[in-house]
């Protein structure tokens, strides 16, 4: 870049403070301009730093102009894309502003700054120095003046900031085509989207089913091996999965099961009967299989005082529709006056609807 020393001396003050206060390069305010250059070129005079961008106004061959991306301040960096490594001015017919080296009229090496970006690129048509830009002085005609971003050495071109100037033949005055505001405005990206499905599926009534009680065919209690406690012959053991299952759904009135159990005879001897009272019944649900609520095991029945007829679960309305697995755990005392031996006895359950 061809700076004079006033030149230079105002793009280091300014500079200094553009870095105090933050960065100086514009990468997101570039808009892409009618003729397809990458961003708006605001013109400056290079001695003095005025802006130079006067509707009309009319530029000399020689005169120093440089650019920026900022209509109000001229130290404000271009933006050139990562990976940039060389910049060039350049002075070319239309069209032709990304040919590089191998394509533009007229060119000169220019530098990036150390955040990568460009500052102050000197656009004057006379500092062109490689290439026809005495050619294009002679013949005038309408060509693009900038710079661009370029990687291989000027080969290839990434980005490309220029105004459309309009060139006297011979004296080579210019004017150029104003910036515009012409925005490429990128693709929005749509949010989450909503839309609405009618949904009317068709119901039929459910059936009330029934009230049953599930006791496996053949079901016969487990007991141990007998033991003496105070003397009294005690044997323990537990009754067996029963099932309550509840199918009405739509009433739901609860139940109550009760058990029933007959008096202990000896199986060699039916003369030789241990009461029912001696059988302690202590109801418990189980947890596996149950899919009911509500559901509460009855109180416990103490060998020597049970009851023969007794409440072993209740299930409450309006909770208790599916199944309620039940047992319980049972304790046999056998009188001390009584043979020792295999005594038998029944327990019957029922379940009836509150």
């Amino acid at each position: 870049m061809k700076l004079n020393t006033k030149t230079r001396t105002l793009a280091v003050g300014t500079l200094s403070i553009a870095l105090l206060a933050g960065s100086g390069v514009a990468a997101a305010s570039a808009v892409v301009q009618a003729n397809g250059s990458a961003g708006a070129v605001y013109m400056y005079d290079a001695a003095d730093g005025s802006a130079l961008d006067a509707p009309g106004y009319s530029y000399g061959w020689d005169d120093q102009v440089v650019g920026s991306p900022d209509g109000v301040d001229p130290m404000v960096d271009f933006s050139c894309p990562v990976g940039t490594t060389n910049v060039y001015t350049f002075a070319t017919t239309p069209g032709t502003e990304l040919g590089g080296t191998n394509g533009w009229k007229a060119f000169s090496p220019n530098s990036l700054t150390a955040t990568g970006g460009v500052l102050l690129p000197n656009t004057t048509p006379s500092g062109q120095i490689n290439g026809t830009g005495p050619a294009i002085k002679a013949a005038g005609g309408t060509y693009s003046l900038g710079f661009a971003c370029t990687i291989n050495n000027g080969v290839t071109t990434v980005a490309a900031y220029y105004r459309t100037a309009t060139i006297t033949a011979g004296t080579g005055a210019y004017t150029l085509s104003r910036n515009d505001a012409t925005v490429v405005v990128p693709p929005v990206v749509p949010g989450p989207q909503n839309g609405t499905v009618a949904l009317a599926p068709t119901t039929t009534g459910a059936v009330n089913g029934v009230l049953a009680l599930t006791v496996p065919a053949g079901a016969a209690a487990s007991f141990g091996t007998p033991s003496l406690v105070n003397n009294k012959s005690t044997t323990t053991g537990t009754l067996g999965n029963i099932t309550v299952n509840d199918g009405r759904v739509l009433t739901s009135e609860g139940w109550n099961l009760s058990a029933t159990v007959a008096d202990f005879k000896n199986s060699t001897d039916a003369t030789n009967i241990i009461s029912k009272s001696q059988l302690g019944v202590a109801p418990k649900l189980v947890v596996a299989g149950t899919s009911a609520t509500g559901v509460t095991a009855a109180a416990v029945q103490v060998a020597g005082a049970a009851s023969g007829t007794y409440n072993f679960a209740s299930g409450s309305a309006a909770n208790t529709v599916g199944d309620s697995v039940l047992n319980a755990d049972l304790t046999f005392v056998a009188p001390q006056d009584k043979a020792a031996g295999t005594y038998t006895s029944t327990m019957t359950l029922t379940v009836v609807s509150k």
